[in-house]
């Protein structure tokens, strides 16, 4: 680990009914460790359309993973979260940030916005070779109006089931449908190589600590 902390990404498959629960079982459990030590900031985005693979993507900063270990083992969290549900499936993992763009003026940064969140499921072993086509590709939309930042981050265990999340914040879902479709931009931001999956969607924050 280093001073800049560790990600921590829990990424959610559940039917559209039951995101409302889940939200509150998850503001429950974090409203019991957000004031733990090392704790530094959680927010939990929902997706903005049904269709979308992925209903809920936790993201959340500590300074250690040994903070937030020692954060779970509070008597009360091990009670609520024996109340996890069933019907979810929790894609989760620890992540450190392996590049970072942030706008030059083009993005206003009044409001709420937008998250589009990329997840990648690919071999660990192809990050080197991925990491240049996102470079390549995510750079000139970091000049698109309305664009305010991404980070791309890398799992720190190799069996994570996404490798690489990518997670860009925009002014509005209409700045970064025109990026989308913008001609300078001949790859689509949905795009990726064919040993990599992406399973991507916009979502918006719901709840932060």
């Amino acid at each position: 680990m280093t001073d800049n902390g560790i990600t921590l990404i829990d990424a959610w498959e559940l039917p559209e009914d039951r995101i409302d629960e889940s939200i509150a079982r998850w503001r429950e459990r974090v409203g019991l460790i957000h004031a733990a030590p090392g704790f530094r900031d959680a927010r939990l985005h929902r997706r903005l359309f049904p269709e979308s693979r992925l209903g809920l993507v936790n993201v959340a900063h500590w300074d250690s993973i040994e903070a937030r270990d020692e954060a779970l083992a509070d008597p009360g969290f091990i009670a609520s979260a024996a109340t996890a549900a069933s019907y979810a499936t929790v894609y989760g993992g620890w992540y450190e940030v392996a590049a970072e763009f942030r706008a030059v003026g083009n993005g206003s940064g009044e409001g709420p916005g937008i998250t589009f969140i990329d997840a990648f499921e690919l071999p660990a072993e192809r990050i080197a070779d991925f990491l240049p086509h996102w470079l390549d590709r995510t750079e000139p939309l970091s000049k698109a109006p309305g664009f305010r930042d991404n980070r791309l981050h890398r799992a720190v265990d190799p069996d994570t089931r996404f490798q690489l999340v990518s997670i860009a914040h925009w002014d509005s879902p209409d700045a970064w449908r025109a990026a989308d479709h913008d001609p300078r931009f001949p790859q689509r931001l949905s795009s990726s190589p064919d040993f990599a999956i992406a399973d991507t969607a916009l979502f918006r924050v719901v709840v932060e600590f």
